[in-house]
């Protein structure tokens, strides 16, 4: 059945609100001159360095994604169509594994509830996985943020400036809405971090590109049917 409605509208929204947020404020500006290091995006127009930077996270072997934001925070872990790690929302944590489309979740009772599980087993298996099978769900894959990350609604500004961001060269794109977005300036165009302003105001961190992520499926997890 189609138990995964409501909750992947939610996973959606928490995931889609964090991870393709832009980049951060607090970590460095100022011009930099270009120099035979570089990767040549500074050279680029904001649209291709967006491009090249969403097509450089979906193709990425693994990265490590963390953010805080008014609602909640995430951190996970993501290679290829597989993701693990925990989402907070609203004061309600759940912990999230996905391979290959099947969904784990393991939450208290107001977590499930949240996901719209059914009753029995929000009383019998809070704080237990849960098998929800396989669903039709955005927003938990390298695929799935890459995408989003290349289809803000906000016009872009059309030039990118240069910047360092913790010691690393990179170039900013910016929104007209204020969102900014910082990729490195060097080697692949990998996304660094992100930040929104206003209302939904957070940061996200993109790290650990390459590490080794070995996700395998919770044992013992109950079926959900």
């Amino acid at each position: 059945m189609r138990l995964i409605c409501r909750a992947m509208a939610l996973t959606a929204v928490i995931l889609m609100a964090a991870l393709v947020m832009a980049a951060a404020s607090a970590c460095g500006g100022g011009t930099t001159t270009s120099s035979p290091t570089t990767n040549g995006l500074e050279r680029k127009s904001a649209a291709d360095v967006l491009k090249a930077a969403a097509g450089a996270l979906r193709a990425a072997a693994s990265v490590h994604i963390t953010g805080s934001y008014p609602s909640g925070r995430v951190d996970l872990r993501m290679t290829g169509s597989s993701s693990t790690g925990r989402i907070e929302q609203g004061g309600v944590p759940m912990e999230v594994t996905v391979i290959g489309g099947t969904l784990y979740v393991k939450a208290d009772q107001a977590g499930l509830k949240m996901l719209g599980v059914p009753q029995p087993f929000q009383r019998q298996d809070a704080g237990r996985w849960l098998n929800l099978g396989a669903q039709d769900f955005k927003g938990l894959t390298l695929a799935d943020i890459s995408s989003q990350l290349a289809a803000r609604p906000s016009p872009l500004e059309p030039k990118v400036r240069q910047a360092m961001l913790n010691g690393r060269k990179v170039v900013v794109i910016s929104w007209q809405n204020g969102e900014k977005l910082y990729v490195a300036n060097t080697g692949p165009a990998y996304p660094l971090r992100g930040e929104s302003m206003g209302q939904n105001a957070g940061v996200v961190n993109y790290t650990e590109y390459g590490a080794p992520v070995h996700i395998t499926a919770p044992s013992n997890a109950i079926a959900v049917t």
